[in-house]
């Protein structure tokens, strides 16, 4: 045996526990899943090994996915299909996969099929730039996997928002996957949000190629947002004051201009660990509008409370509840109110 491992025995058991980690992680896309498989692949050479194999698996496993035909579960356990039931086809793909690639060697898995994984903790922004000269500009809380390839550049968009500015290459299409929506670019600059509803495509310049599971293609111009959701993909023009509000997390800042008190809540709470909670129902529909900075919540409740008289009280867990004031409540601040300098 290597020195690597002691035996057969500890080899399958290292490699299992690395598909394990993976897939719950990518299944989950929660922060603590894959900082639990980096902190085992971290303890020994072995476990890194393993799971770049599985990684390399996957990424194998979703390039054939796109081209061969399906395959029912009776091809793989017969017509009961009850190993079909007790994993998912794609994690079987995956760990099939990772297991063929085992023997070409770890080195060149990890060149032919390098994945790159970008993350940003709640509160936090990140620009990376790309071999490629292509720039991510990152969200709040959001994460992305890169795969530079010869013949494309591919982005997952795991969770979060991101925008793109693209170097122009059209022999390499810049690819991104949100969901089940994948959004093609040659040169080009757009910004994509997975909201829990749907995605969100906001086209800065030039133009992008949306396809939404089996639906024919659509092409989103400049100017233009898409909302993606099964199968659908509904454009809508933009004027410029909603380009630069919808883009306005870039500079630092976040813009409302007539959302209501629970619409700027939950985005305000986007950047914050502990949320701001509306205390009363009437609240919730009163509408706001001003430019504020994300991490700055005691300007936007100042705002509040010059405006509208609510009042705010923060509990032990540093949450900031909003309840009714003396003063009458109105339906709509004036243009301008709570505005940043």
């Amino acid at each position: 045996m290597s020195g690597r491992y002691g035996s057969v025995e500890e080899r399958q058991a290292i490699e299992e526990e690395a598909a394990r980690l993976y897939l719950r992680a990518r299944e989950s896309e929660r922060t603590e899943d894959w900082d639990a498989a980096y902190c085992w692949v971290e303890q020994r050479p072995a476990h890194g090994v393993a799971f770049a194999k599985v990684e390399a698996g996957w990424e194998l496993t979703e390039r054939l996915r796109e081209s061969a035909p399906p395959v029912g579960p009776e091809a793989i356990a017969g017509p009961a299909g009850r190993f079909e039931a007790l994993f998912s086809r794609r994690a079987i793909s995956a760990l099939l996969a990772a297991t063929v690639l085992g023997t070409v060697g770890t080195v060149a898995i990890q060149k032919w099929s390098a994945v790159d994984r970008y993350r940003t903790a709640i509160g936090q922004e990140q620009v990376l730039q790309l071999e490629d000269g292509s720039l991510v500009h990152l969200n709040t809380d959001s994460a992305i996997e890169v795969s530079m390839q010869r013949d494309q550049r591919l982005v997952r968009l795991l969770k979060g928002e991101a925008r793109f500015d693209v170097a122009h290459n059209k022999a390499r299409p810049f690819i991104v996957r949100a969901g089940d929506s994948t959004l093609r670019a040659v040169g080009t600059a757009f910004n994509v949000r997975l909201r829990p509803e749907l995605t969100e495509l906001t086209v800065i310049e030039g133009r992008v190629a949306v396809r939404d599971g089996l639906a024919p293609a659509r092409t989103v111009a400049a100017g233009s947002s898409a909302a993606i959701r099964g199968g659908t993909v509904a454009v809508t023009s933009l004027e410029r004051v909603q380009l630069i509000q919808r883009t306005a997390w870039q500079t630092g800042v976040i813009q409302f201009d007539g959302e209501t008190l629970d619409q700027a809540v939950n985005e305000f709470n986007r950047y914050r660990r502990n949320p701001i909670v509306i205390g009363d129902p009437q609240l919730a529909s009163i509408r706001i509008g001003g430019t504020f900075k994300p991490g700055n919540s005691n300007q936007f409740v100042a705002a509040l409370k010059e405006s509208f008289g609510i009042r705010s009280v923060a509990d032990k867990g540093d949450s900031i509840i909003l309840l009714p004031g003396n003063k009458a409540i109105e339906t709509k601040m004036t243009q301008g109110t709570g505005r940043t300098p």
